[in-house]
């Protein structure tokens, strides 16, 4: 069964377009996708969620390793600004 991706950061369009790039050549195992995800991105990480009785397959995939939140943030005017890249 192929694997609904949920990514993080989702706001990183060019490493959400790798991962499902990958799962698109081919639903593959979880370690090998980590794999072939770590080729480009050596801290990333992937994880399957197991819910009991759950028919769908949904992996978690992050691209440093951890959750990142990738909301934007308040600036000290008030408004919102994307956060901040290295």
């Amino acid at each position: 069964m192929r694997p609904t991706l949920v990514v993080n950061p989702a706001t990183d369009a060019a490493f959400v377009r790798f991962a499902q790039l990958i799962v698109d050549h081919g639903v593959i195992p979880i370690t090998e996708f980590e794999r072939r995800l770590r080729l480009e991105y050596p801290r990333a990480v992937a994880h399957k969620r197991q819910l009991s009785g759950e028919r769908t397959v949904i992996w978690y995939v992050y691209r440093d390793g951890h959750w990142i939140n990738s909301a934007p943030i308040a600036d000290k005017t008030g408004g919102q600004e994307p956060d901040a890249q290295p």
